[in-house]
């Protein structure tokens, strides 16, 4: 029986176990995570069949392993299971950014596949793993980055796997997924982190947080992860993160100056604008109706053979 080991059981890593769940399969899924609680809850509500509280352990007989950890724990895990995995194994992540994923990745042997993702959630925003669902995935972009070298089977199970979970899959080059990332991931997150201080350190602010509403909790959102990860986060694309930075504090510029010449014209035209950009996306998004990027040529492979997956019918996520 085939083995597939999920590292991190949190939000992503227990929706991958039940999502996976719903599949007819011969595999079984053993879950690691550093919390013993999290193991706890991720058998409880079904996402794993076994856990192990050694890492090597849970990973050396395993076909397939899925890290659902934050980027600043992708490296040492790798190196720390790299002597001990089985030939042909495949090694998906779920990190936000890939570059440095895909570097750390460099240390696996050659007999080992490596595929990064990075699963593009609508509904992530405020969920903890106690909202862990079968269905988290449904209708997600979930980015796929392989390196030049990446057999053509490992490509064509990590996509099959995400649609199997209801994703669809969506193929990148590394940097040019961290580049794009950067204004939707990295940008947001600094910009949540900067309005938060920029009001929480105002001599008004035991008066200003009680008119704090929906709006400001959306915009002040900040994921669920230690100071220390989001630090490695934005410091591990900060190249591109500077760069929507300069063009947001461009944007910012153009609003003041209407503002100050109080042109309403212009302000009315900005608010235009981004009201349709937003419906637009808002509605392509709701339809997954993207442009379509090929991907690999539909064919049998050992890979499929071996997890049962299978790509739904056209039409169905």
């Amino acid at each position: 029986m085939s083995q597939i080991t999920i590292i991190g059981l949190g939000l992503i890593g227990t929706s991958l176990g039940l999502a996976l769940k719903r599949e007819e399969h011969d595999y079984i899924i053993v879950g690691h995570d550093k919390d013993s609680k999290a193991v706890q809850r991720a058998r409880r509500m079904g996402a794993i069949d076994k856990s192990h509280w050694n890492l090597i352990a849970a990973c050396e007989h395993a076909d397939l392993i899925l890290l659902a950890i934050p980027t600043a724990g992708i490296a040492p895990t790798l190196e720390a299971i790299c002597d001990d995995l089985k030939p042909g194994c495949l090694i998906m992540d779920t990190a936000a950014i890939k570059r440095p994923v895909m570097k750390a990745a460099e240390v696996l042997p050659d007999n080992v596949h490596f595929v990064g993702g990075n699963p593009i959630l609508a509904r992530g925003a405020g969920l903890s793993a106690d909202d862990a669902s079968a269905d988290l995935f449904e209708g997600a972009s979930w980015a796929l980055c392989a390196a030049p070298t990446t057999a053509p089977d490992a490509i064509r199970v990590s996509a099959d796997l995400v649609a199997a979970v209801g994703a669809q899959p969506l193929f990148l080059d590394a940097d040019e997924h961290d580049g794009l990332v950067a204004a939707v991931d990295g940008l947001p997150t600094i910009l949540a982190a900067a309005l938060m201080r920029a009001t929480a350190q105002s001599p008004a602010w035991r008066e200003i947080r009680r008119l704090a509403g929906g709006q400001y909790e959306s915009l002040t959102y900040l994921p669920d992860f230690e100071p220390a990860d989001l630090t490695a986060a934005v410091q591990a694309n900060s190249v591109n993160i500077i760069h929507w930075l300069d063009t947001l504090i461009g944007e910012l510029g153009a609003w003041k100056e209407a503002l100050q010449s109080e042109n309403g014209d212009a302000l009315n035209q900005g608010f235009e604008k981004a009201i349709d950009a937003r419906a637009q996306w808002l509605k392509k998004r709701a339809r997954g109706d993207w442009e379509e990027r090929d991907r690999p040529e539909d064919a049998p492979s050992f890979w499929r053979s071996l997890f049962g997956f299978r790509a739904p019918p056209s039409g169905k996520k």
